[in-house]
C-alpha cells in the first residue's frame, strides 16, 4: 500500500530493531552457552565489514523504496510522493529504532537485576535463566493487568463518547420505514452514531422512481444500536419488532447486514440493491462494538461472530416460520470485520433445506474461515487473489471491474459473491509471512500489486501488517476501499434483478460515486 512517511519510517525502525535484537540475542545466547568467541581483532574487523555492508545496502535500497512507493501509487491512480518524504522516513526510522533499543536496554537491566537476586541461592547460569523468566512473568502480568486494561478502558470511553454524537447531516427520519422514525420501537438516541448515519443515508422511493422510471417502494432500514438493549439477543428481538411493524417480511428481499467494528454499514453496499430492486428491500443491522475493526478484532475477539449469530438466529427463526411462498428472499451482507461475523452467522441447517439465498461479502479479513478454505481448495489454474472454487456454482470472487455473471449460469442453491482487491492487506495478511513467501506474491500477481514488491523474512510481514491500518486510505477499487460498481456487479449476480442492464449499472455507479465522494467511511 502507499504509505505516508510516518508509517514507512515506523516499518523501517521496527525492522532495524528486530535485526539488532536478533543479533544481540544471538550474542547473549552464545555467551550463555560459553562457546568460544572470535578474537577481538577479528571481531573489530568483522564489525567494520558489516557496517560497510549495511551502509551500501542502505544506499542501494532506500532510493529503491521511494521508487517502489511511487510505482504503487501510480497503480492506484495517486500522485507521486513528495521528494522530501525520503528524508522524513529516514529520520522517523532512526528515532523509532533508537527508542526501541533504549527500551530493550531497560529490559536487559531488569533481567540482570532479577538474575542477581536469584544468584544468591542458585548457580550463575541457572540464576540468569530463572531471573529472566521471573522478570518476564512480572512484566507481562503488569502490562496485561494494568497498562492494557487501562488502555482498553480509555479507548472504549473515548469511542463511547463519540458514538452518542450525531454524524454530519443526520436527522430523525420522517419515514415510518426507518428505525428512529415515527412509530419505531428503537429510539433515535439509541441508534448510535453509525446507526443514525445508516438510517439517514440511502435512496428514498421518489429518488428510485426518478432513476428507474417505474413505481418504487420506500426501502426499509432497521438498526439496533448498542444502547437499544443489554445483549445481542435482545438487540435482535428489538430489530425484529421494527421489521415486523414496518412490513419487512412482505418485501421481496430481506438483507441481514453485519456492521464493521464501529457499527458502520457501507451505504455503497446496500443502496445499489435498493435501487435495482425498486425499493422492495428491507435491511437490518445490529451494532456490536464502538471500536474500529482492527481494534475490535484484537481487543474483542469473537464479538462480531457472537452478535451476528444471535441476529441471524432470531430473524431466521421468524422468517422460517412464514409460508415459503409468502416470505422474502434472505441475503447476508458484510464488509471487513462485518464479513467475518456474517460468514459465521448461519448454522449448518441454514445452508440446507430452508436455506438463506445468498450473500455479498467484501474485504473478508484473513481470519475468515470460509474465505480461507476457498483460497486453500481453489481450482489449480486460478490464482489465490482471484480463486475459482468448485467451478463457481456457489461461491464466486470478483475484484475491481470483474464480472460475476460471466461465469456458468447454473448457480447452486445459495449464491455467494466475495469482493476482493489483490492489494487489500486486511484480506491477504498471513502469520506465516514472517518465515514463508505467501502464494499471492508468486507471479502472476494481482493487477494492483507491484512487481517490485519482494519478500523478505519478517520485513514483509511488518510491511503488510502496517498496511492493514492504511488499507482504506486509497481510491475506490483498491486496498480496502470497495467501489460502488463492484457492489452493483455482486448484487446483480446474487439477486438477478428484473429489467436491469449494463447501462443502468453504469449510470447508478456514477450517481452513487458522486454521493459517496461527499462522505467518508469508518470501518
Amino acid at each position: 500500500m502507499p504509505r505516508p512517511p510516518i508509517f514507512q519510517g515506523l516499518v523501517g525502525g521496527l525492522a532495524f530493531f528486530i535485526g539488532y535484537a536478533i543479533g544481540h540475542g544471538g550474542l547473549v545466547l552464545w555467551r550463555y552457552l560459553e562457546l568460544p568467541e572470535v578474537p577481538r581483532p577479528w571481531w573489530q574487523a568483522a564489525n567494520i565489514v558489516l557496517a560497510l555492508a549495511c551502509a551500501i545496502a542502505a544506499a542501494v535500497y532506500i532510493p529503491q523504496a521511494a521508487t517502489w512507493q511511487d510505482e504503487v501509487r501510480a497503480r492506484m491512480s495517486m500522485p507521486p510522493a513528495e521528494p522530501a518524504n525520503l528524508l522524513l522516513v529516514i529520520l522517523i526510522a532512526g528515532v523509532v529504532a533508537v527508542l526501541l533499543m533504549l527500551i530493550g536496554r531497560l529490559l536487559i537491566v531488569g533481567f540482570r537485576a532479577a538474575s542477581a537476586i536469584v544468584y544468591r541461592w542458585v548457580p550463575r547460569r541457572i540464576a540468569a535463566l530463572l531471573g529472566a523468566v521471573v522478570f518476564a512473568v512480572l512484566l507481562v502480568t503488569l502490562v496485561n493487568g494494568t497498562l492494557v486494561s487501562a488502555t482498553i478502558s480509555a479507548i472504549d470511553r473515548a469511542q463511547a463518547l463519540t458514538d452518542v454524537t450525531n454524524p454530519p447531516g443526520a436527522s430523525v427520519p420522517a419515514e415510518e420505514t426507518r428505525s428512529g422514525g415515527p412509530g419505531s420501537q428503537i429510539a433515535w438516541q439509541d441508534l448510535g452514531r453509525a446507526g443514525k448515519r445508516f438510517v439517514t443515508e440511502g435512496p428514498r422511493g421518489a429518488e428510485i422512481e426518478a432513476f428507474t422510471g417505474r413505481p418504487a417502494l420506500e426501502p426499509i432500514r432497521v438498526y439496533a444500536g448498542l444502547r437499544t438493549a443489554d445483549s445481542p439477543e435482545e438487540q435482535a428481538e428489538a430489530a425484529l419488532d421494527d421489521l415486523i411493524r414496518m412490513g419487512a417480511f412482505s418485501r421481496s428481499i430481506l438483507v441481514i447486514a453485519t456492521p464493521t467494528g464501529t457499527g458502520w454499514v457501507d451505504n455503497n453496499g446496500i443502496a445499489p440493491l435498493e435501487v435495482m430492486q425498486g425499493g422492495d428491500v428491507a435491511t437490518v443491522a445490529v451494532q456490536y462494538s464502538y471500536l474500529q475493526s482492527p481494534l475490535s478484532l484484537i481487543l474483542e475477539p469473537g464479538r462480531s461472530q457472537k452478535s451476528a449469530a444471535a441476529v441471524f438466529r432470531v430473524i431466521y427463526r421468524y422468517w422460517k416460520s412464514l409460508p415459503e411462498d409468502k416470505r422474502p428472499k434472505l441475503y447476508l451482507f458484510g464488509l471487513s470485520l462485518g464479513s467475518l461475523g456474517s460468514e459465521d452467522s448461519p448454522p449448518i441447517h441454514a445452508w440446507l433445506g430452508a436455506s438463506f439465498d445468498g450473500a455479498v461479502w467484501a474485504g473478508p479479513p484473513f481470519r475468515n474461515r470460509i474465505w480461507r478454505a476457498i483460497q486453500r481448495d481453489r481450482d489449480e489454474k486460478s490464482p489465490p487473489w482471484r480463486p475459482v472454487f468448485e467451478d463457481g456454482s456457489n461461491f464466486r470472487v470478483i475484484g475491481n471491474g470483474d464480472s460475476a455473471t460471466e461465469s456458468r449460469d447454473d448457480w447452486g442453491q445459495v449464491r455467494i459473491v466475495y469482493i476482493v482487491h489483490p492489494s487489500d492487506a486486511i484480506v491477504f495478511f498471513e502469520e506465516s509471512m514472517f518465515y514463508r513467501q505467501p502464494q499471492w506474491m508468486i507471479p502472476p500477481r494481482g493487477e494492483d500489486v507491484s512487481p517490485l514488491l519482494q519478500w523478505f523474512p519478517i520485513v514483509t510481514a511488518l510491511q503488510v501488517g502496517i498496511d492493514m491500518m492504511l488499507a482504506a486510505a486509497v481510491p475506490p477499487g483498491h486496498g480496502h476501499n470497495y467501489a460502488v460498481a463492484d457492489y452493483i456487479e455482486a448484487w446483480t449476480a446474487v439477486t438477478a434483478p428484473h429489467d436491469w442492464n449494463d447501462e443502468d449499472a453504469e449510470q447508478l455507479a456514477m450517481e452513487l460515486d458522486t454521493e459517496a465522494a461527499m462522505h467518508s467511511g469508518s470501518w
